[in-house]
């Protein structure tokens, strides 16, 4: 059954087992007939009641801490749902409509919100079943996440809040492999924690006791609930390297161009440096989402005869993100003269921020190779692996159809979107965590078959944290969500209903022009801040980004509709629009705020890390199989004085500007 949320009490009667899911833990409890079950995230156990009675429900904070998740028994799931209905929640329940709509939401990984676009490089993408939505729904050609990289830009869509509103207490810090230390001896993490504001990067996210997710709501309000495939929105996960960058992004580690590429945080053969991969013959490469996708159309299509309770269906597919890779079949489907071939800025040319971001990615060779310069540096080289790229979006493509042939009928509303872009080899970068829309702009379609003519196409700037407040209005359910959680955030929803944009109608009430994103994380330079706004002086789109708090690097503006590929910055001539841009940036966000607190953050995260592994920490630092290991060896000594002077800066929420392309930067080479 789809879990509750709160746990209950255990009494004696019970079986204890090890099972790594929630999901696992309720087909369990199916087969042993048991009335009731509560899992635990933390340590993946498995409580199963097989007693006759229902035991009592808790809600105590510090079982909610570890992650709880309970669910009834299918032998008493219709009496247990009968018993907790009240008046006051079948009030909330109800819909304005008299048959509330099945949902499907589908979340695709790392997609650019342009190549969903009919026409986008003479179609050079196949997407058939996509038409199709389009053709009976509304695509949202100026939609952006809030935060792109994977578990922050769920956790804030996930939850309706900004990434700035999502408080939480630092998961436990697991130890390096590089430690002697067992996972299973409770001496293997660091449970010493701090206070965490927001979530900045792909280890910091929702708590494990957050209780107002999208698919929770929609449960306790009365749909059928399943989510499967990547959900990845909880803190505390992802990898020691990823969590290292974010935590060090302002130690000014030496670097050398010509030796090594420079400073680099993401290994380059699997990264930016790889050709990516087809593999011989129609076998996907991909089929962790094919089994997702099968599992979810099955499930819907059993819940869909229940016609009592409408039903949520969630998957979040992993394809498309890189190492880019496909097969022989799906590559053959990309014609490559359509392939528009990005071009590439000499290093020298570019913003301090956009080299560090592509030294960091490991988009910059060891310029003394002469050979391995050649071989990357190939236009043809850049245009295969947009095809690979583009070979994934058409095999995402097929995997939407199968929901759209067994599910999309009068009775469903579908959602489709993906959780952040990618660079696909633009400005020498892969991977997302920047500004440009390329990673920071996201496709979206909503096909609502109760809507007889929907709008075809909205150009209004809109953001993912604007879903959760949509799928609630499309499901006629009211979103009472105003919690404290304890750490002063409101629980209020940041977003807006999209549902006034799907009908040809003007909506009346729509005054908002502008949407914010940010990120802080691994794979860049600093913090930034990005603004995205549609004027109606000019009636142009237009994007503002702030570096840390504006005082490290000048604002960049980019006027989209003129120049959509935001060659030129125009900041400098438009000192009024950038202040207009920037106020409205500040009525969301406090930036100078939460850059310092971010920097603060890193300091903390950095300390509690060494602090975790002792003595051992210099070697651990640069343990083998880090991404970093490499370009941190180079260096070594120098390296570890750089993090020694990061240590002992007086401020602790020191920001440094992104280094300037230069060939080497060595300020610790000597003691």
């Amino acid at each position: 059954g789809a879990p509750l949320y709160e746990c209950f009490a255990a009494p004696a009667d019970r079986l204890v087992a090890a099972i790594p899911d929630a999901g696992a833990c309720c087909r369990a409890c199916e087969s042993t007939g048991c009335v009731a079950y509560n899992h635990f995230a933390s340590n993946a156990t498995c409580a199963l009641f097989l007693g006759s009675r229902l035991p009592p429900r808790v809600a105590d904070d510090a079982a909610a801490l570890t992650g709880c998740a309970a669910g009834y028994g299918a032998s008493i799931r219709s009496a247990a749902d009968d018993e907790r209905e009240t008046p006051e929640r079948s009030r909330r329940r109800l819909s304005r409509s008299a048959s509330p709509p099945n949902i499907v939401f589908l979340v695709v990984e790392s997609t650019d919100g342009r190549t969903w676009t009919p026409g986008y490089q003479d179609d050079v993408i196949p997407m058939p079943n996509l038409r199709r939505l389009q053709r009976r729904g509304t695509t949202f050609v100026r939609h952006y996440s809030n935060t792109p990289v994977c578990c922050p830009s769920r956790a804030s869509f996930w939850s309706g809040r900004h990434a700035h509103r999502i408080p939480h207490l630092q998961a436990p810090l697991p130890l390096s492999s590089s430690s002697s230390g067992d996972a299973d001896d409770d001496s293997y993490y660091n449970k010493s924690s701090f206070l965490v504001r927001g979530a900045w990067n792909n280890f910091e996210g929702l708590p494990a006791s957050f209780a107002h997710r999208l698919d929770q709501v929609l449960f306790a309000r009365g749909y059928d609930v399943l989510t499967n495939g990547k959900t990845d929105w909880l803190a505390g996960s992802h990898s020691e390297s990823v969590r290292l960058d974010a935590f060090a992004k302002y130690v000014d580690f030496d670097f050398d161009l010509v030796a090594t590429g420079g400073f680099y945080t993401e290994t380059p053969d699997a990264s930016c440096a790889s050709n990516g991969s087809i593999a011989a013959g129609n076998a996907s490469v991909h089929q962790e989402d094919w089994d997702a996708t099968d599992e979810a159309v099955a499930w819907a299509t059993a819940a869909g005869h229940n016609k009592s309770r409408p039903f949520f269906l969630y998957t979040g597919h992993k394809i498309v993100h890189p190492p880019y890779a496909t097969n022989a079949y799906w590559s053959a489907q990309i014609d490559r003269s359509k392939i528009r071939v990005p071009a590439w800025a000499p290093l020298a040319a570019l913003h301090a921020c956009d080299f560090e971001a592509s030294m960091r990615k490991g988009c910059v060779p060891a310029l003394g190779d002469a050979e391995a310069v050649g071989a990357f540096y190939a236009p043809r080289r850049r245009r295969e692996i947009r095809a690979i790229y583009y070979a994934m979006i058409a095999e995402f493509d097929a995997m939407l159809g199968r929901y759209v042939d067994a599910l999309f009928d009068d009775t469903t509303v579908f959602v489709v979107t993906s959780d952040h872009g990618d660079m696909q080899m633009e400005r020498q970068q892969f991977y997302k965590m920047t500004a440009y829309d390329a990673s920071a702009s996201v496709p979206l379609v909503i096909a609502d078959p109760r809507i007889a003519k929907p709008r075809a196409r909205v150009e209004l700037p809109t953001q993912l944290i604007d879903l959760f407040p949509t799928v609630l209005d499309l499901a006629g359910v009211v979103a009472e969500i105003d919690d404290d959680d304890g750490h002063g955030a409101r629980g209020r929803l940041d977003g807006r209903s999209l549902a006034p944009l799907l009908t040809t109608a003007e909506p009346t009430a729509w005054d908002r022009d502008f949407v914010v994103s940010q990120f802080h994380g691994d794979d860049i330079g600093m913090s930034w801040f990005a603004v995205v706004a549609r004027l109606d002086d000019d009636g142009h789109t237009y994007k503002l980004v702030v570096w840390g708090t504006g005082a490290q690097h000048a604002p960049q503006l980019f006027d989209l509709t003129e120049d959509p590929d935001e060659t030129t910055s125009r900041a400098a001539q438009n000192a009024s629009l950038v202040a207009a841009l920037e106020s409205r940036l500040r009525s969301v966000v406090d930036v100078d705020a939460v850059a310092r607190d971010v920097a603060r953050y890193g300091r903390a995260s950095l300390e509690r890390w060494i602090a975790a592994h002792g003595d051992a920490w210099r070697d651990a630092l640069h343990a083998p199989g880090l991404r970093w290991d490499v370009p941190f060896e180079a260096f070594l000594e120098a390296n570890l004085r750089a993090v020694d002077a990061f240590r002992n800066i007086s401020d602790a929420a020191h920001i440094r500007p992104c280094r300037e392309p230069v060939l080497r930067w060595r300020p610790f080479a000597s003691a």
